[in-house]
């Protein structure tokens, strides 16, 4: 996405401001001389039909436009795209020429109010509120909005209001705004008529970068950087005689795998589904990692039609459905003969579960699915605050750190494929609730920590990537509204942080309970480069469709 403007808007018609004509050539107005300092953009957004005259030849530059005026360039811009609902203003009424536009905008967090209730689409706008419609329209195409201006030349910068700073900032480094004079910017001053023309023009000329495009070259970092990972482990297997398809199937590798499908770079994939078969004759059960393993399968038989991928998606099904489960049905991480269950396990299982029952129609295996998040959201988690622990024993005590991240990470994996695969309401009802509370401990740097329960405890990439996944994964199916764009593009954004050369860090430890990690990791592991590459490659799809 470049030029935004100028495909669609030559053929606009909106209350005698927007012309109908096609592209034509440049008609002055004798109010708009020549040496005028915006003669220039009028003559641009006439000669293109973005603004027409107010009639007698003149085009009152002095004149202002009002709020629903400008939301309503930007609808049909959208092809006037339907509403899902009304807006809920009330001075936005049903059957007015800028209805659809204002719900529209407001549905796609374009515009707010200028209170819970009203929009004022008769309002002049102001200069700053022209700004911050701009900056969210382009937020909302997935552009990025990244470049901040200097303010400090304006000495009534302090007079821009705290919705619009971002804004402000933004368009005045993209310099779709400058000041009225070198020292004022004047942001609640309303935008004149040729202001207007001035900024649509620089607005249509501006080479806008997709979101996309910015952060494939990073995700293809990391990415390039997984399949060494991967395959270093495959070429440390081969040598080992005594390796077993447990050392194989570790989680680490079973994310790795998952994100290398999902961007759809599938020659390490399907070298470690070639060694997957050279361990057939090995000692080893699949373990519950061999869910993430099989999940990816699925994932390339899915996009290849390629039998051995779907032949060992089958085998680690069928390995995982042979384990031991608790007193519930609770399959368990360990092979141990009790009832203690892992939160590990719950996660690394469910992925594989639910997406092959709905796909497939194994209602039994959907249902198992459905069972493993319920069960650990029941017993696993600690009501009214939603704190996951590590697991929970055969006695129904809770076993490990309360908040763990990384443990937050395993059940969203369960809970994200539930979502996306299985459609139970109640269930989904359930699994929103967690995630709402699992978003109000994100530290202030946009990222979740090794605990949760611990305000300053270390960030986690491990613990980020699979929440971030499984909240990806429950947005494919219209769910987790609770956690917004701006919010999972800001984790996004953060997450670079943590990338080096395609290599992330950040896998940080400290846990005590069943396991125990007391030590803490900044090197680059495989289980925080393959929770961030899942996320990232779900990130990208989500921004490209």
């Amino acid at each position: 996405m470049k030029k935004i403007l100028s495909f669609v808007l030559a053929a606009l018609t909106l209350c005698g401001v927007f012309s109908a004509t096609a592209l034509a050539e440049k008609s002055p107005f004798v109010d708009v001389e020549t040496d005028r300092w915006s003669s220039e953009a009028v003559g641009y957004a006439y000669d293109r039909g973005l603004m027409n005259g107010v009639g007698g030849g003149r085009f009152d530059p002095e004149g202002t436009m009002t709020r629903a005026m400008v939301v309503t360039v930007l609808w049909r811009v959208e092809g006037k795209p339907e509403p899902a609902e009304a807006s809920g203003f009330d001075d936005v009424p049903s059957g007015e020429w800028f209805t659809d536009a204002v719900a529209w905008a407001k549905s796609k967090g374009v515009v707010n109010g200028v209170s819970e209730t009203a929009f004022d689409p008769d309002g002049s706008i102001t200069r700053e509120q022209l700004a911050a419609i701009l900056f969210r329209y382009c937020d909302a195409k997935n552009l990025l909005v990244d470049e901040r201006g200097d303010l400090s030349p304006f000495t009534d910068r302090g007079k821009i209001s705290s919705y619009a700073e971002e804004a402000i900032g933004w368009a005045v480094g993209v310099k779709l705004i400058g000041g009225v004079t070198k020292t004022q910017l004047d942001p609640g001053g309303f935008a004149t008529r040729e202001q207007v023309a001035t900024i649509l023009m620089r607005f249509d000329k501006t080479e806008f970068t997709a979101l996309a495009d910015y952060y494939r070259p990073y995700v293809d970092q990391i990415a390039e950087y997984s399949e060494k990972m991967l395959r270093d482990e495959m070429a440390r297997l081969a040598a080992d005689p005594n390796s077993t398809l447990a050392d194989l199937h570790v989680w680490g590798n079973g994310l790795i795998l998952m994100g290398l499908a999902e961007l759809g770079r599938y020659e390490a994939v399907e070298e470690y589904a070639d060694t997957w078969w050279s361990h057939h004759d090995r000692n080893g059960a699949i373990s519950a990692d061999s869910g993430l393993a099989g999940y990816a399968m699925l994932e390339m038989y899915k996009r290849t039609g390629e039998e051995k991928y779907l032949t060992l998606a089958r085998e680690a099904l069928e390995g995982i459905l042979r384990r031991r489960t608790d007193a519930y049905g609770e399959i368990k991480y360990d092979g141990n003969d009790n009832n203690d269950v892992y939160v590990d396990g719950t996660g690394m299982v469910t992925p594989l579960l639910a997406r092959w029952g709905a796909e497939f129609g194994d209602e039994d295996v959907r249902a198992k699915a459905v069972l493993q998040v319920s069960n650990y959201l029941k017993m696993g988690v600690v009501p009214l605050v939603y704190y996951a622990y590590h697991g929970y024993s055969g006695n129904g005590a809770y076993q490990g750190e309360m908040g763990w991240g990384r443990g937050t990470g395993y059940l969203m994996l369960a809970i994200g494929s539930v979502m996306r695969y299985c459609g139970d309401d109640e269930v989904n009802a359930k699994c929103e609730k967690f995630i709402e509370f699992t978003f109000k401990r994100l530290k202030p740097e946009n990222k979740f920590g090794w605990t949760l329960s611990v305000p300053d405890a270390d960030s986690d990439t491990s613990a980020t990537g699979k929440i971030m996944w499984g909240v990806m994964m429950a947005k494919q199916a219209g769910l987790a509204a609770c956690v917004s764009d701006k919010t999972v593009k800001a984790i996004a954004k953060a997450g670079l942080t943590d990338v080096y050369d395609g290599q992330v860090r950040g896998a940080s430890g400290g846990s005590g309970g069943f396991g125990s990690y007391s030590d803490k990791h900044d090197e680059n592991l495989t289980y925080g480069q393959g929770a961030m590459l899942c996320f990232y490659a779900l990130f990208l799809s989500y921004l490209e469709n």
